[in-house]
């Protein structure tokens, strides 16, 4: 009567399968690479997993003793490769923040920021558009008056809201910007003890609209701001009433720097 192998699936008529061997008490020693090749792991019997099992661990063992590489799980890399990416994405991401990379500021950059911080009435981004002396002045000023930063802002910007309306906004236009060869920094040492290594200054001049539900008004900003380390810093700023034109760069404005 014949009957089907466990091993193979075939049929046999003797003690054992004459396909595979299976039964057979003399290949019992065999190498499990032949299982490997020619038997699927599903249909070995017990000792033959075993066998079978044992033979890659020492596989492994070996190729480890002789200088060879582990090989990893692939689920394992693409996890370490997604860890590995959002590691850097986090370190570019903090350099860009820090400015210690990526593309350099612009002199008009800082005047825009402040225009935006006084529409805002954003506190810690109008300080920050000052180098750090007068950025801790403007914190230690704060926290005399023992406002909230809004409160704070609203005080600075009381005076514009009566005379255009407490819905004022400025409506700024850059019209040109200019290197500054020639500049002092006396009047800040005076006040601050110290000055900041400035490694380029410009004039930033702008158009600037005060509109209000009372009234509205064009000025001409002149804004002088030098570059400490990779920021744009706003040193000084003076304005008057008027239309603003290209040719606005005059000597005696450049003098006027702090």
């Amino acid at each position: 009567m014949a009957k089907t192998c466990k091993s193979c699936g075939k049929e046999y008529k003797g003690e054992f399968c004459e396909h595979c061997g299976y039964g057979d008490p003399n290949l019992k020693t065999h190498s499990a690479d032949k299982y490997k090749s020619a038997t699927p792991v599903r249909f070995m019997t017990p000792e033959q997993k075993k066998e079978y099992y044992e033979s890659l661990k020492n596989k492994e063992e070996d190729r480890i003793k002789k200088g060879g590489k582990k090989e990893r799980d692939p689920k394992q890399v693409r996890l370490l490769i997604v860890i590995a990416c959002a590691v850097v994405l986090l370190i570019l991401g903090t350099l860009f923040g820090s400015g210690l990379l990526g593309v350099g500021e612009k002199s008009t950059d800082v005047v825009e920021k402040y225009f935006h911080a006084v529409n805002d009435r954003d506190f810690d981004s109008y300080a920050s558009c000052f180098p750090k002396e007068m950025k801790a002045d403007y914190e230690k000023d704060l926290a005399d008056t023992g406002f909230t930063e809004k409160q704070y802002m609203d005080a600075f910007c009381a005076d514009f809201a009566e005379e255009y309306g407490d819905d004022f906004k400025l409506e700024y236009n850059i019209i040109n910007s200019k290197p500054l060869e020639e500049y002092t920094m006396n009047g800040y040492k005076e006040q601050y003890g110290t000055v900041p290594n400035i490694s380029e200054a410009d004039l930033v001049v702008a158009e600037v609209t005060y509109r209000g539900s009372k009234k509205t008004e064009m000025f001409r900003y002149n804004c002088y701001v030098g570059k400490v380390g990779r920021h744009f810093k706003l040193f000084y700023v003076e304005y008057d009433p008027g239309i603003v034109t290209t040719d606005m760069f005059d000597s005696s404005s450049e003098d006027s720097a702090a």
